[in-house]
């Protein structure tokens, strides 16, 4: 769950940084760069998967779709070579990471 809320700071970092980059480039390495380091020092996909859902809900709560477009899980279908079934798996956690943002959406992080 950790790493759920680190993804959620580095997108609230990335919110901040809107005004020099464009969203959803920011959005693109993040995601890659989430990705890198949960296949090479991190647990592995599913706090990836966590991680990923938190942000993209928050993206698309904070009216960004950009931002939430870019925060789909496309690397790992890339590294899946395309093929959807083997995602099926991994989707519960992507929704896990969504019930979190939503909860953190309604507890009060977004603009008044």
């Amino acid at each position: 769950m950790l790493e759920a809320l680190g993804f959620f700071l580095l997108v609230l970092l990335a919110l901040r940084l809107e005004t020099r980059f464009p969203l959803p480039a920011l959005g693109v390495w993040l995601n890659l760069l989430w990705f890198v380091y949960h296949n090479e020092l991190g647990p592995g996909w599913l706090a990836y998967l966590r991680g990923l859902g938190t942000g993209f809900f928050l993206a698309a709560g904070y009216g960004k779709p950009g931002l939430a477009w870019a925060l789909t899980p496309w690397p790992l279908l890339l590294y899946l070579r395309l093929d959807v079934r083997e995602l099926y798996f991994y989707l519960p956690a992507l929704g896990e990471g969504a019930l979190l943002g939503g909860l953190l959406y309604l507890a009060g992080f977004r603009r008044r």
